[in-house]
């Protein structure tokens, strides 16, 4: 079981869910500088560890294959699946 994988991926996971919620609160309030100064500070977080996954795990969706002359998306098991 690789540990750091999924160490990584529970991050994301959490990371995303917590934009997600001050997306929401966004939609209903987007004059506060305070919650766009958090969701900017997270998603900056988020953007690097899903850079940091895919550089060691490959990835993390469909759209971040790079599909030069091959499908790469089933080469590996997919972020769902554990390892």
């Amino acid at each position: 079981m690789n540990t750091a994988r999924n160490n990584l991926m529970h991050f994301i996971n959490e990371i995303s869910f917590a934009l997600d919620d001050v997306g929401l609160y966004l939609d209903t309030h987007p004059e506060d500088k305070e919650a766009m100064e958090y969701y900017q500070k997270y998603r900056i977080q988020r953007n690097q560890a899903v850079k940091e996954y895919e550089k060691c795990y490959g990835p993390l969706t469909k759209y971040s294959v790079v599909a030069d002359d091959s499908w790469t998306w089933i080469c590996a098991p997919w972020p769902w699946e554990g390892v």
